[in-house]
């Protein structure tokens, strides 16, 4: 299967961008690397099946390799996807539109359910304004990130959402272990973890795709000095209204 172009500029002419150039390439490069990950995945069962049987001791030190690679290839898998997604972002959008907060949240907790020890509260309501899918795809990086970097099994977040628009005003809190001020910026880069990966998996790109999702809706995204050491808010704004607030005839 050949790839698509990496730009559709007439050839002999640059790219619209730089930047639209690499989201192009991205976006190629995690769907055939995609494929090799997957085989990465699926091989060490034949390996297991065409071994055979091996000594205890033996077995126990083969699995445990077997397992590490497997580890590995979905490790690298969900890394491919989320950068899949960071490509995607305002080339793939739904169509601008009005939705409901509460439904953009009952969609995201679909995509990223809670587990049983947490609980999401919600002050405010209203209506967000932008695409669908990428609304979504934001409040489930919010809430995955939260989750992910717990240090325990039981938790609160919390969405509070004011103003009556058209920019409203957002902040999502947990009450996990907090980030250090020095790196209340690094976190949003691509690909940036504060702990090791195998303490704590996941790709480093949830709140890099926030911020991109954010930023292209006009809005801004930073993590909020509340001054204790446990938990982290995000505070971020996004084009909407509140119904009580009708809109603005031009």
């Amino acid at each position: 299967m050949n790839a698509p172009p990496l730009s559709d500029a007439p050839q002999g002419q640059p790219p619209a961008s730089a930047d639209a150039e690499l989201e192009q390439f991205l976006y190629v490069i995690t769907h055939d690397l995609r494929a090799a990950f997957r085989a990465f995945q699926t091989l060490p069962d034949w390996i297991r099946e065409d071994m055979g049987p091996l000594p205890a001791d033996r077995a126990a030190t083969v699995d445990g390799h077997i397992d590490m690679l497997v580890a590995q290839a979905s490790r690298c898998d969900r890394m491919l996807l989320d950068l899949r997604d960071y490509s995607r972002i305002g080339r793939c959008a739904d169509s601008p539109a009005e939705h409901a907060l509460d439904d953009l949240i009952g969609r995201a907790l679909v995509r990223a359910p809670l587990p049983s020890g947490f609980t999401l509260t919600v002050e405010g309501g209203g209506m967000l304004h932008g695409p669908a899918n990428e609304l979504v795809l934001l409040l489930c990086c919010l809430i995955s990130n939260a989750v992910k970097h717990h240090d325990s099994d039981r938790g609160a977040l919390s969405l509070r959402v004011a103003g009556g628009g058209p920019m409203r005003r957002c902040e999502f809190s947990d009450d996990g272990p907090g980030i250090p001020p020095r790196f209340h910026e690094a976190v949003f880069d691509m690909l940036r973890t504060l702990r090791p990966r195998d303490q704590c998996e996941g790709s480093g790109m949830g709140l890099a795709i926030a911020r991109r999702i954010v930023t292209r809706l006009g809005g801004a995204i930073a993590i909020t000095d509340t001054g204790t050491t446990r938990g982290t808010t995000l505070s971020f704004t996004l084009p909407g209204r509140n119904p009580e607030v009708p809109p603005r005839m031009n």
